[in-house]
This record gives structure tokens, C-alpha cells and sequence, in this order.
């Protein structure tokens, strides 16, 4: 996550604390939110996507924003978590990306049309671009693009609750990717190449349809992932689900190597 949904995070959890932006178990409406804290409504929907995600608030469709719980201590610790991010709250993140994205990428391999397919490949056309680049701003843009195309796939999976599931997952990961790009080798894995002929491969089994070798493919481009951050340090070795065989393939003895 970067730096500016963060701070607008931790403004609406001190918001709420305070019960300035709540009415009984209910916040203001979207509108009067976004002029509460002073910031853009796109800016201002990031956070409350990140903040259901973590089980504070709960976005029921035509019937508002609600806080999950009137107790003040949940509030209270999930606004410490926040401020002591990214280890752990990128920790838990990426269980739940182990958890819901090789399945996920099998299932859009299935069901992607032909947009879907359009849509990976601009995503691609950028990340091409930006694989060749150093620096800050690369390594940010790289990021953003990498979190279009995986949202991308988990859309064309065409399941509205799982997007909205992956919405909130990813939300709190860009910061952290811009950082891996940064300090990673580019051919290592993790790596700003390596990734990026990693989503060239996975765009090509979800043109096919293969959906055994596109879940495959998926579980070993997000162990690269988890292995290069906590190399870097900003996730905990234990929320390496598939190394320790509580997800993925590994939990059936089968290796995570696509064909």
C-alpha cells in the first residue's frame, strides 16, 4: 500500500474513534466521508475497500457503510496494525493471495473472453515497458501495472465476490511490491524480468484455456513473490503457506512446477 491510502486510513480509523464520521453503528454517507477527511472520493472508496477487507467496516450494497463491530478495542488494534505496516498486515495479505489466486487464475483460464484477454494485454504492453527501466518511478508504475493484471485475471474468473475479496487483498500490496522491484535483482526471482516473463507465460496459458498449468504457473509466480520479500524482510517467513504445505499443491504432495 502506498503512502497516501495509508495516511487516509489511519485518518478514518481516528475518525471513527473520535465518532466524528459515525451514526450509531453506521458511517456518513460517501459524500460527506470524503469531505470529513479532506480527501478525493476515488482515494477515499481504496480505503474503505482496505478497512472491510480487515473486518472494520462492512459495505453493504444500497444500505451504507457499517462498522463490523461497536467494540472501541477492535478499532484500536487494527489501527496499530497499521501503523506498525507493512510486516504484518502484508503477512496476512499474502496467506489470503495463497489461499484464493492460483484457484482463481485456473478458474479465469476457464471463463476469460476475449476483453478480458484485451485488457491483460495492455497491462503487459506497460509492464514490457517498464521491466527495462530503473528507479523509484519504474519500480512504482511497475507495481501498479502488476496489480491491474492480476486484478484483471481474478475479474475474468467472472465471480463478483471474489473480486471484491482479491479488491481488498491487493489494496494493501503496491507500496510493498515498488519496494521488492527496487531492492530484487531484476533476473532474480521476484525481479522486475523475471515477473515480467512470468506474466507473459500466464497470459499465454489463459489465452489457451489451460487452466491445470495456469493455476500451476500461479502458485510458482506468487512463491517467487513470497520469497523475495521475506528475503527483503517485509513479510514473516510463517505466512509462506505453500512452503509449509497448508495450500497450493504441496498439500497433496504434488510439486508446484507447471508443464
Amino acid at each position: 500500500m502506498n503512502k497516501k491510502r495509508k495516511l487516509v486510513i489511519e485518518k478514518m480509523l481516528e475518525a471513527i474513534h473520535k465518532g466524528d464520521i459515525v451514526e450509531g453503528d453506521k458511517l456518513l454517507p460517501e459524500r460527506q466521508l470524503a469531505e470529513a477527511v479532506g480527501e478525493t472520493r476515488p482515494v477515499l472508496r481504496e480505503a474503505l475497500i482496505a478497512l472491510d477487507a480487515m473486518g472494520v467496516l462492512d459495505i453493504r450494497d444500497r444500505q451504507g457503510i457499517y462498522l463490523s463491530s461497536n467494540e472501541e478495542k477492535e478499532v484500536n488494534t487494527v489501527l496499530n496494525r497499521v501503523r506498525g505496516w507493512p510486516a504484518d498486515i502484508l503477512s496476512r495479505a499474502m496467506e489470503m493471495r495463497q489461499i484464493v489466486e492460483p484457484l482463481a487464475t485456473g478458474l479465469a483460464a476457464a471463463r476469460r473472453n476475449d476483453k478480458d484477454l484485451e485488457k491483460m494485454r495492455e497491462c503487459l504492453k506497460h509492464i514490457r515497458e517498464l521491466a527495462e527501466q530503473d528507479g523509484g518511478e519504474a519500480a512504482t508504475q511497475g507495481a501498479y501495472w502488476n496489480t491491474i493484471f492480476h486484478t484483471v485475471i481474478i475479474e475474468s474468473a467472472d465471480n463478483a465476490y471474489l473480486s471484491r475479496v482479491y479488491e481488498g487483498i491487493f489494496s494493501v500490496f503496491e507500496q510493498g511490491m515498488s519496494l521488492m522491484r527496487i531492492n530484487t535483482s531484476p533476473e532474480a526471482h521476484g525481479g522486475r524480468l523475471n515477473a515480467c516473463n512470468e506474466h507473459i507465460r500466464l497470459y499465454e496459458l489463459i489465452e489457451k484455456k489451460d487452466s491445470a498449468n495456469a493455476e500451476i504457473l500461479a502458485e510458482e509466480h506468487l512463491q517467487h513473490t513470497i520469497d523475495a520479500m521475506t528475503l527483503l524482510g517485509q513479510i514473516v517467513p510463517t505466512s509462506d503457506l505453500f512452503g509449509q504445505g497448508f495450500a497450493g499443491r504441496r498439500r497433496f504432495g504434488q510439486k508446484s512446477e507447471w508443464k
